[in-house]
């Protein structure tokens, strides 16, 4: 067996990798992506916004608040003058509208500012037998890939979805092209692919 260590880049804060290990005995090309950088409360905000984003883009989402207020402010208004259900309607539905579009992302954002560590030293590491996660003075932890269910790449970065709810972030700037960017996330997208063929196929014997 043979391992060859290609070192495609070093970005500010970040460093990668990519390992290529071949078998003499299959033939068979094994890769590694490992990613050491220190990750900061920007970086979460960051992610929190590209999820957001990712559900419905910016300017999409203060339209919708500008209709949640007007909504909120002509049902008050017709509540003043008459109780019916009509206004009362609009009132709901644009308190609705303002708490998840407005509220709730300001107390998710202040929650992150608040409870999350100034600064901290991350190692991520993407095998073809599973996922690896460094956090300096927390500990290892290890995935593997049938636990990843979705991934989403913005252009600040990659969030990772996992089974049971946890969500990481891999910010853009641990890459020092779009090109590898692609590469990484080709190389996650061919692994969800054979986790679901996997599924697929256990299905189809039962």
């Amino acid at each position: 067996m043979c391992l060859k260590v290609l070192r495609l880049a070093q970005p500010t804060e970040a460093l990668l990798w990519l390992l290529t290990t071949a078998s003499a005995s299959s033939g068979r090309l094994e890769a590694m992506y490992r990613y050491r950088f220190t990750s900061t409360v920007e970086d979460l905000l960051e992610a929190e916004e590209a999820e957001r984003s990712a559900f419905i883009r910016g300017p999409f989402r203060w339209v919708i608040v500008v209709l949640g207020l007007a909504w909120l402010v002509a049902g008050l208004a017709t509540l003043v003058r008459q109780l019916a259900w009509q206004p009362l309607v609009w009132t709901c539905l644009g308190s609705g509208v303002l708490y998840y579009f407005v509220v709730r992302p300001y107390l998710r954002r202040r929650r992150i500012t608040t409870d999350s560590a100034t600064r901290q030293d991350l190692t991520l590491e993407f095998t073809d037998d599973g996922l690896n996660l460094g956090v300096s003075g927390v500990g290892q932890f290890t995935r593997q890939w049938n636990e990843l269910v979705g991934i989403t790449d913005t252009d600040k970065g990659i969030l990772f979805y996992f089974s049971d709810g946890v969500k990481n972030w891999l910010p853009s700037r641990v890459f020092a092209s779009q090109v590898q960017k692609g590469n990484f996330v080709e190389f996650l997208k061919g692994h969800q692919l054979r986790q679901e063929e996997m599924g697929d196929a256990s299905h189809t014997d039962v």
